[in-house]
């Protein structure tokens, strides 16, 4: 289960960033999982769009997921106590998170179907 162990807020979008863990005791697939705020939900015309995860990377127990605001490439690091975080980003150039002053959600998908390819007869 991931859930948001953190926030910071920034006019810098390069030091703006929230803050994920998986504190389940099984991986998670990263791709699918939504962050939205309040705003959106109650249809705030200056409420931002909601941020949809698209990497194909499961998330051990304990590891982190780090969403930054700014650009960069998307990778698995190290911590200083050895810990593992998976560095993603937003690719905004200005902030997004210091206009919400209000609650945050993250949504994860429950289930997919995929169709199977139809086979031709004959």
């Amino acid at each position: 289960m991931i859930r948001i162990v953190g926030i910071e807020r920034c006019e810098d979008p390069g030091r703006e960033f929230v803050l994920l863990q998986n504190q389940g005791s099984m991986r998670v697939q990263l791709r699918g999982h939504v962050l939205l705020a309040d705003a959106f939900i109650d249809g705030q015309d200056a409420c931002p769009a909601p941020f949809i995860f698209n990497e194909e990377v499961h998330i051990y127990p304990g590891a982190y997921v780090l969403l930054r605001t700014g650009a960069g490439e998307s990778k698995w690091t190290v911590t200083r106590d050895g810990g593992r975080i998976f560095n993603c980003y937003m690719g905004k150039t200005g902030s997004h998170w210091i206009k919400l002053g209000q609650t945050l959600h993250l949504l994860s998908a429950h289930h997919s179907y995929t169709e199977r390819p139809v086979v031709p007869c004959g």
